[in-house]
């Protein structure tokens, strides 16, 4: 799972082509708290023509010539369902697992036609070992890109307006009913066992990289592969398929692809291609324990993604 994360991207960096504006750095990220996330939409005739474009978004083409804007967007962590009745819903949908994504009430609709990518510079997950005398030990560890670079994650996202009813009383949405609320969720997948680890060609770094990752925690954030030169590039991949945002109105076969599949068939075989290749992309992650004090989500400082001394390291 992906409970805990970090960011940290400094104003003159790009999140797969989209320039950051301003500074974004928080090292405790938590569940009902707003994130960034990328989408992509069908660029329209006016945008083009006008070429007025929000300052953290940028156009891309696809190989079919078909042009894309990318923006990123800040969203609440934790999908929100249209019928959600309450916010609170996102504190248990913060995660959707992979195997239930396109059958869980929760999600299949985002699943389908809401998918977004998850820029983070790592994330944290917790090792719960017993000790000699019984007592269970959790140690917490950051995992991030072996360069440093950000890592994306794939992930969904979903539009809820705030209730206008006289009974809805949260604070937090004072003066809010009626308004829009973009939320979203991380997309995770069973980790790598033994059998996976020697599937996955590379120098041996990389392969205890993925043993460490399997035995950390049973489940694995879902990456995407990135890089402007790549050709398997997934973030394209996965926010252009299923529905795409501006698209549905242009398609003569609305509900379908432009290869004819259906949009949840296009979902789907996007999905099942990045899980296919997850593994390669997640060897060139790297962990190292960090201190326990990042078990308080009150506690956000740089210190938190740094080596604690005082812990061993974690023994291959």
């Amino acid at each position: 799972m992906c409970g805990r994360y970090a960011v940290e991207f400094d104003h003159d960096i790009y999140l797969a082509e989209v320039p950051v504006t301003e500074p974004i750095a928080s090292y405790n990220v938590a569940p009902t708290q707003n994130v960034p996330i990328l989408v992509d939409r069908l660029l329209t005739a006016e945008q083009a023509e006008t070429g007025v474009l929000s300052p953290q978004a940028s156009v891309l083409t696809d190989d079919a010539g078909n042009s894309f804007i990318r923006e990123l967007h800040s969203a609440r962590w934790g999908l929100l369902p249209g019928w959600a009745k309450e916010s609170s819903f996102s504190s248990r949908a913060f995660n959707a697992r992979s195997e239930t994504v396109f059958s869980k009430p929760t999600f299949r609709k985002a699943a389908v036609s809401g998918h977004c990518a998850v820029p983070v510079s790592g994330y944290f997950e917790w090792k719960t070992e017993t000790t000699d005398s019984g007592k269970t030990k959790k140690t917490p560890f950051f995992i991030h890109r072996a360069d440093a670079d950000p890592i994306y994650f794939a992930g969904l996202y979903d539009w809820w307006k705030i209730p206008e009813t006289e009974d809805f009383a949260e604070a937090r949405f004072e003066n809010q009913a009626g308004q829009w609320l973009l939320s979203c969720s991380i997309i995770t997948m069973a980790s790598p066992d033994e059998l996976d680890v020697a599937e996955v060609t590379g120098h041996q770094e990389s392969a205890h990289a993925l043993m460490d990752l399997g035995n950390l925690h049973d489940r694995l954030p879902v990456p995407l592969t990135y890089s402007a030169n790549s050709e398997k590039n997934t973030v394209d991949a996965w926010l252009r398929s299923g529905g795409i945002s501006g698209l549905e109105s242009q398609n003569p076969l609305n509900g379908y692809s432009a290869e004819g599949q259906s949009l949840s068939q296009s979902a789907q075989t996007a999905l099942a291609g990045i899980i296919e290749n997850a593994y390669a992309e997640a060897s060139n992650w790297r962990m190292h324990a960090v201190s326990p004090q990042v078990g308080n989500v009150a506690n956000n400082f740089p210190a938190l993604i740094e080596p604690d001394e005082d812990l061993l390291s974690f023994a291959h």
